[in-house]
């Protein structure tokens, strides 16, 4: 029975999101039901919006990353095989992964 309350019941709403310290803005989202929100009466609305957090420090993420010890093994002698150079052990490239932001609706 709440399946079919579920599917009856659609409603959009407009948030301020703020996921791991960064602030979206206002976006729309249909997901209201959920416990990710908190409706903040008009009374506290100020002690949410004057708090001044600080910004989350930047994570250095090397470029590349060393081989497990196994695959590297095999590394090496591949390019001992090859008549490569064995100067410097391989490293493995990090590509970064760039995460899209949300769908941000500007004021009215």
């Amino acid at each position: 029975m709440q399946a079919d309350i579920d599917s009856i019941v659609r409603s959009i709403v407009y948030v301020r999101k703020i996921f791991r310290g960064q602030d979206f803005g206002e976006v729309m989202t249909t997901s209201s039901y959920k416990d990710d929100w908190k409706l903040v009466p008009r009374a506290d609305e100020h002690k949410y919006l004057n708090t001044v957090k600080k910004p989350l420090p930047q994570a250095n993420v090397p470029d590349t990353a060393p081989f497990p010890p196994l695959l590297n093994h095999f590394i090496m002698l591949e390019r001992q095989q090859k008549r490569e150079p064995l100067a410097e052990p391989p490293r493995l490239p990090i590509k970064p992964v760039l995460v899209p932001k949300p769908h941000i609706v500007p004021e009215a």
